[in-house]
């Protein structure tokens, strides 16, 4: 029986040998064909590499991910003619070693610079100013964000239909403006029920610790916009790449929205949704 169990084990053993050395042989002719190494001389020419985020203790703002060409896919999308075809290039995503999509233990204080993109941030516990707000936004056409208290949406559901319906985008404030362990995942699965995405964003103004912490458990990444309640005066020598600029619903002036908005175009910036801002 032992002679019997030697004898397999010797056998598969000599097998893995043999697929290995197979394996390496088939790896070298590839990267030998002509058509690999014109894929991989477009690879060095082309790739973009990543670039790490900006990291100030605990304070971060985003990276930028990089685009590389998948050599493997590229090689196997020409091969049937044979021939080096620049449209047949395929390309993978690289991210920051650093990345929010896998990285929730700083506070977010902006966007990256790759895009003239800022966002504007609304805070709602109540339903003050919202209903001229929401009529603002869509006859602007702007994509606002609203972080909504889990306390206030379970009684006011159909405002987070409108303001879905209006292309914005809804996150968690917390319950009674409070984070906690208990809360946290209801308030998130009330909001994504009705906009069919992640509420994947915690607003920490404050940068408490404990609220992070929550947070990061939950992987939701801290935002901490550096532009709070401003007015429009103080946002034109402070508008900056990937800024978010954030108001409390409650005390926003609504008659000066327009002007907030033409302020923000008129310097080149796009007024966006945060999944966009916050894409590395």
């Amino acid at each position: 029986m032992l002679k019997h169990a030697s004898k397999l084990l010797g056998i598969l053993f000599l097998l893995l040998l043999s697929f290995i050395y197979t394996e390496k042989v088939v790896k070298e002719a590839r990267n030998n064909d002509p058509l690999m190494k014109s894929v991989m001389k477009y690879k060095k020419e082309n790739d973009i590499k990543e670039v790490e985020p900006t990291i100030y203790n605990d304070e971060l703002i985003l990276g930028v991910s990089g685009l590389l060409v998948n050599e493997k896919k590229s090689y196997k999308n020409m091969k049937k003619d044979d021939t080096f075809d620049s449209k047949k290039i395929s390309y993978k995503k690289s991210y920051p070693k650093i990345s929010i999509t896998n990285n929730y233990d700083y506070f977010v204080t902006k966007g990256n610079n790759k895009n003239n993109y800022v966002s504007i941030i609304f805070k709602v516990d109540s339903s003050n100013n919202l209903d001229e707000l929401l009529s603002l936004a869509s006859k602007n056409n702007i994509n606002l964000n609203f972080f909504v208290d889990g306390s206030w949406l379970e009684k006011n559901i159909d405002y987070a239909f409108k303001i879905n319906n209006i292309d914005s985008e809804i996150y968690n404030l917390g319950y009674n403006k409070v984070y906690s362990k208990n809360m946290i995942k209801v308030t998130n699965n009330l909001i994504e029920s009705i906009t069919l995405k992640k509420a994947n964003l915690c607003l920490n103004e404050t940068k408490n610790n404990k609220y992070k912490k929550i947070c990061k458990e939950n992987k939701m990444v801290s935002i901490t916009p550096l532009i709070k309640d401003s007015l429009v005066s103080s946002i034109k020598n402070n508008l900056e790449k990937g800024q978010m600029i954030l108001y409390d619903l409650n005390t926003f002036d609504t008659s000066k929205f327009n002007l907030l908005i033409n302020t923000i175009s008129s310097r080149g910036y796009k007024i966006v949704g945060l999944s966009k801002l916050l894409d590395e």
